[in-house]
């Protein structure tokens, strides 16, 4: 294994972000000093193509502050499935994103892409089995950008603060569909996705991780991995399901599809009592799924089983991470909570309504009143790392 791979190409000339703004907008991001690297990959022979190629390498963008960075650790931002590190830039309506706002506090910023998504390895097609998540038009509309049109789940009516309509030919809408990509879901995924995160890590150094959605599930990936290199975890949006897949919630589907053998993954993960076949972990439904004015507002969890007979067994290097999960206005994604707070992890939960920032939807980091949830989670981190 190439721990990290030394093809890094320092960009020093100082310039703000210029990245496709809608037309009616000019991008206003923070300055900063810009690098490019790759992390982790190997070499192994292509019988595609006759001979000895690299694969599984990690993109990586390093953004530091002009005026140097004030903080000792860095910020490593993780994106959703179906798009790329783009997303943590400038927003759809050109204005700046949470990368601008880190650097303008200080922070060093790292930005990657996926493994198999953008300027990211993938070993092979075949292997990675590309999909477009989320990927047509409709279930953008209905999932992200104008969820209270289509009203399939109780929550959607409180979205506010996309910017637009949400809808085909609005040019935000238009601006964020376009930065849609494949994504490979599967185990082969997720076993190198913690493999080439760690060897990130080994490069930089301790960091605290913002995630977005299925990017959550990388970083829980990788606290499991090497818990000693994330400092902190701001999960935002994280909208895994405990032994299942609860995308579909956002259609009012009463139940996910079966995904997640290992609870928080498909690979197996580091439980105390160890765990060597996922069928050891015994399942349990808790609470039922409720229903406000017909439209489903919260469902029920799969968790492990907490009885005379069966105890919940612990993730424990997960558990020596501190998190910070964040559920938007709008969102129905709440049941992972209950999972890493039964396997010990040390989760503070907090519904942005509940501090007073109101309307957003699983894409808030893109939405109008962004800076507002930034500054809600950079006083987490000011407050948890010493």
């Amino acid at each position: 294994m190439l721990r990290s791979l030394a093809l890094s190409v320092a960009l020093l000339a100082v310039a703000p972000v210029r990245s496709s703004p809608s037309p009616q907008h000019n991008t206003s991001e923070a300055f900063y000093q810009r690098n490019i690297f790759y992390a982790g990959g190997h070499y192994q022979y292509s019988n595609t193509s006759h001979g000895t190629i690299l694969v599984n390498q990690l993109y990586v963008e390093q953004l530091t502050p002009v005026g140097g960075k004030k903080h000792k650790y860095p910020v490593v931002f993780v994106h959703g499935g179906g798009v790329s590190g783009t997303q943590w830039l400038n927003k759809p309506d050109g204005n700046r994103g949470w990368a601008s706002y880190m650097l303008d506090h200080g922070y060093e910023v790292f930005i990657i892409d996926q493994w198999s998504v953008g300027r990211s390895s993938a070993t092979d097609i075949s292997v990675a089995q590309p999909l477009l998540l989320g990927g047509t038009v409709e279930f953008a509309e209905l999932a992200f950008t104008a969820p209270e049109l289509y009203h399939k789940y109780y929550q959607a009516q409180f979205h506010t603060q996309w910017p637009g309509n949400g809808t085909k030919g609005d040019p935000a809408f238009d601006s964020f569909y376009s930065t849609y990509l494949p994504l490979g879901l599967n185990p082969v995924f997720e076993n190198i996705s913690r493999t080439s995160t760690c060897a990130l890590l080994d490069r930089i150094g301790a960091s605290i991780f913002i995630s977005h959605s299925y990017g959550g599930q990388l970083v829980f990936l990788a606290s499991d991995g090497c818990p000693d290199l994330v400092k902190a975890h701001v999960a935002f949006e994280a909208d895994q399901t405990p032994f299942g897949n609860y995308d579909v919630g956002v259609t009012g589907s009463p139940s996910p599809a079966p995904a997640r053998a290992w609870g928080i993954a498909d690979v197996p993960v580091t439980y105390t009592p160890p765990v060597t076949d996922p069928s050891q972990l015994v399942r349990a439904t808790v609470g039922k799924n409720q229903y406000v004015d017909g439209l489903l507002s919260n469902y029920s969890c799969v968790l492990q089983a907490s009885n005379s007979t069966s105890k919940p067994r612990q993730l424990t290097n997960i558990s020596k991470v501190p998190v910070l999960f964040l559920t938007t206005e709008a969102s129905i994604h709440v049941c992972y909570v209950s999972y890493l707070r039964q396997v010990g992890a040390t989760v503070d939960f907090t519904l942005l309504k509940d501090v007073g920032i109101l309307g957003n939807g699983h894409f808030g980091m893109l939405e109008k009143n962004s800076d507002s949830i930034a500054c809600y989670f950079e006083g987490w981190i000011t407050k948890t790392i010493k």
